[in-house]
């Protein structure tokens, strides 16, 4: 089975690395922090039409870990910024098609499409994008719904942990243990009781190699640990990990933010057999071990 991975930043350069013994995996990508790291990374960029009409893409299951908008962004002309995202996404999709591409993989955002909930919220529940990140995964689904490319549109909480350049700061978890190693306050844009749904990597890319070896096609998944944690837990842990006391400072945020949102798997365990295998204290620690290394603690 041959896997292209579109993408190289945190979540296409692990997942490259996750999967590779189970696939014949390609990753594909314009310069990056990580590409430096991978020797066979094919550079691509993927919005080009014309450079990928000349890529074999037949049959291949390709996977979209492309970010072209960060989750905290604005803009004061929301039709706009969205267009920026659609047209790349109507060519990319355009390429797919014209190169029988077997599947599309597209990661959407669990953490956000959905808005606000109370309860763990399924894939049939209503969507209620509130930022123009999530209206941009909105969007983008449904291009890719109504585009006649078979696909998998993944639906992720928020995965950590693996392999991070200290520079790209991303991931609530790895800044955190960052912030107590270095005796650095934490920005806290959020309130310490907000509750997110947070999985390991390895479950991300073990969720996706179960989707691939089932021949699942068409359909919206979640992906996640299907459980709650607050701001405030995990900043317990951090600092139970480290042995360190994290100064926080508190923040106002310029876009809407999420109080709470827990995803339900349900259905992705019945399509695989999907279950999670590293829990959050054990994924804490596993990410404390690494940026102490990095640190040179």
């Amino acid at each position: 089975m041959r896997v292209i991975i579109l993408g190289c930043g945190y979540l296409g350069y692990n997942l490259y690395y996750l999967l590779k013994d189970d696939f014949d995996t390609e990753l594909w990508g314009i310069q990056s922090p990580y590409s430096d790291l991978v020797k066979d990374m094919v550079e691509a960029d993927a919005f080009d039409r014309s450079a990928m009409a000349e890529k074999d893409l037949k049959d291949a299951i390709v996977i979209d870990a492309i970010g072209l908008i960060a989750n905290t962004a604005s803009s004061p002309n929301e039709k706009e910024a969205l267009d920026r995202i659609r047209r790349p996404y109507l060519s990319l999709l355009e390429s797919l098609k014209q190169g029988k591409a077997k599947r599309f993989i597209y990661f959407s955002s669990g953490g956000t499409i959905y808005g606000n909930t109370i309860r763990p919220i399924s894939e049939s529940d209503p969507v209620r994008p509130m930022t123009l990140y999530a209206r941009s995964k909105a969007m983008c689904e449904e291009l890719v719904m109504t585009s006649g490319i078979p696909y998998l549109i993944l639906r992720l909480s928020n995965p950590y942990g693996g392999y991070q350049i200290a520079e790209k700061k991303q991931g609530v978890i790895p800044i955190l243990i960052r912030k107590a190693f270095k005796g650095e306050p934490f920005e806290m844009f959020i309130e310490g009781t907000s509750v997110r749904d947070y999985f390991y990597i390895t479950d991300l890319a073990q969720a996706i190699r179960g989707l691939i070896q089932a021949d699942i096609n068409n359909e919206v998944v979640n992906v996640g640990s299907g459980e709650g944690t607050s701001l405030q837990e995990i900043i317990d842990h951090v600092e139970k990990a480290t042995g360190k006391q994290i100064p926080i400072v508190h923040r106002s945020s310029d876009v809407p933010t999420i109080q709470s949102i827990v995803l339900d798997i349900h259905k992705l365990k019945q399509l695989t057999g999907y279950q999670p295998t590293i829990g959050l204290e054990e994924g804490i620690q596993k990410e404390t071990e690494r940026i102490k290394k990095e640190l040179g603690l």
